[in-house]
Order: C-alpha cells, then sequence, then structure tokens
C-alpha cells in the first residue's frame, strides 16, 4: 500500500509537531500537510526524519480562502499575492520535496464575472507549472464541491479538464478528492475511468459524512482494485478529521498493492 495521512485533518487532538510521528506510528507509509508554513522549513526537515516518512504533498498559501474567503489563485485583484505565496513556498519545495503541490482555485469573485475568475487561474497555473518546471513535481488543481464550499470555481473533474486544456503545461496533474467527487453526485467508477491518465494524486474520505473508511456507502476497496487495473502507481491519502484514540483497523484492511 501506499497510503498517506494528511496530519492538517487527522491527529487532531494533537500538536501539529507529533503528528509526523503518529502517522508512523500506525502504519502510514507518507504525510501530506495541507500548508506547512506556520512551522520553519527545518523543522518539517526533523519532523520528517524523525518519522522516517516522505512528505507527498503541499498546498500553496491560498490567503483567507480557509477562513472563508475567495482565496488568491483566481481572484483578479491579488495577483501580487499569489506570487508572494509562490514565492514563500519555495524553499519548503525545495528542501522538504513534495511529490504534488496543489493549488487551491477558490471562489469566484464577487463583481468578476466567472471567465475573468478562470482567467486569473488559468495564468496563476500556468505561471507555477512554469516556476515549477525544473522539480520532479506535478502541480495539481483539485476539484472541491460547491456545496460544502459555496462558489468555488472548480467544483468538477469536467472543470479541471476544461482548465488543463488552457493551461497546457506537461507538468499539470489532476488531484482528485473521492468524497468531493461523491458529494457532487459524480459517479466513482466512470470518473476514474475517464480521467485514469490525468490523475496525480488521489484522496479519500467515506461518504456521506468525510470519515473514515466504511462509514459511509463508497467501496473504497473497490475503488483500490480498480486504481490497480487501471495502472495508477500514486499516493493514496486518507483526508479526513479524526484523533489519534480512533480506530485506524481500516488502514490494514484496505488493501493496495500498485
Amino acid at each position: 500500500m501506499k497510503i498517506a495521512a494528511n496530519i492538517s485533518l487527522m491527529f487532531n487532538d494533537l500538536p501539529l509537531q507529533e503528528r509526523p510521528s503518529k502517522a508512523a506510528e500506525l502504519g502510514f507509509q507518507g504525510i501530506e500537510v495541507q500548508f506547512p508554513y506556520e512551522l520553519p522549513v527545518e523543522t518539517w526537515q526533523a519532523l520528517l526524519a524523525e518519522a522516517d516518512l516522505p512528505l507527498i504533498l503541499v498546498n500553496l498559501p491560498a490567503g483567507d480562502l480557509m477562513q472563508g474567503g475567495d482565496g488568491l489563485a483566481c481572484h483578479p485583484k491579488r495577483q501580487n499575492e499569489f506570487i508572494q505565496a509562490l514565492e514563500l513556498s519555495l524553499p519548503y519545495i525545495e528542501k522538504l520535496q513534495p511529490e504534488v503541490v496543489n493549488i487551491l482555485a477558490g471562489r469566484q469573485v464577487a463583481g468578476f464575472s466567472e471567465q475573468a475568475c478562470l482567467n486569473q487561474l488559468i495564468k496563476n497555473i500556468s505561471l507555477a507549472c512554469k516556476t515549477l518546471a525544473d522539480y520532479p513535481i506535478t502541480v495539481s488543481c483539485e476539484p472541491i464541491n460547491n456545496l460544502d464550499q459555496p462558489n468555488y470555481l472548480i467544483s468538477r473533474a469536467s472543470d479541471w479538464q476544461a482548465l488543463a486544456k488552457q493551461v497546457n503545461q506537461p507538468n499539470f496533474g489532476l488531484q482528485l478528492d473521492l468524497y468531493h467527487a461523491a458529494r457532487m453526485q459524480e459517479p466513482l467508477t466512470q470518473l476514474l475511468d475517464e480521467y485514469a491518465a490525468a490523475l496525480a494524486h488521489i484522496q479519500f474520505a467515506d461518504y456521506p459524512g468525510r470519515s473514515h473508511p466504511g462509514s459511509g456507502e463508497i467501496d473504497l476497496q473497490a475503488i483500490f482494485n480498480q486504481l490497480k487495473q487501471l495502472g495508477y502507481s500514486g499516493w493514496l491519502a486518507a483526508e479526513f478529521p479524526s484523533a489519534s484514540t480512533d480506530s485506524y483497523a481500516w488502514l490494514t484492511q484496505l488493501k493496495y498493492n500498485p
């Protein structure tokens, strides 16, 4: 298995600095961190070395998005802030070597058309792809459902596909979160077949409820089997709120051997 833990959401009863070691103790093979920038890059290097785990994914800084704002990437008036966010991320990318750097699209900005926001997003993703072209990473953009996140600009895989055609960069891929796709009532089996060649990273939580495997309706073992048949060799990252004291029996029950 190549299953990572998103420690920004998981083990949320522990200080962030204790979460990498907890992930290793439970048997996860890597971690992802939504926004590592609150800790110095040297601290992360030490934490990863102590846990003996790779860092799989980070997001670029997203401004006020997590507080309910519009974010940076699609905001026509925040170009300079996006450039600053990209510059801030570079030491973390260089020294921590994540495989995927995700750009959160953000929400359509009041007073601007959807197309104006899409044009800005295309511009910023293209800039990030070109800036990071010499790194062994994939730049991604994750569709996030617009039910939990109203007015989110990229909410379906088809939105990503239209975006990718405009970005037209070889290091741009699809980060697919199975929970968000299920929340949008997208057929997961068909979705994986259609977008197999574009998949850069997969996150999972059960649906409904966004909780651990087995808590909802998604047959994750069947999904993992399908991914194996499709030749997917990337990571699967658990991303849902949890405490360190929760049961993680599902981690040994799910099998994924690419």
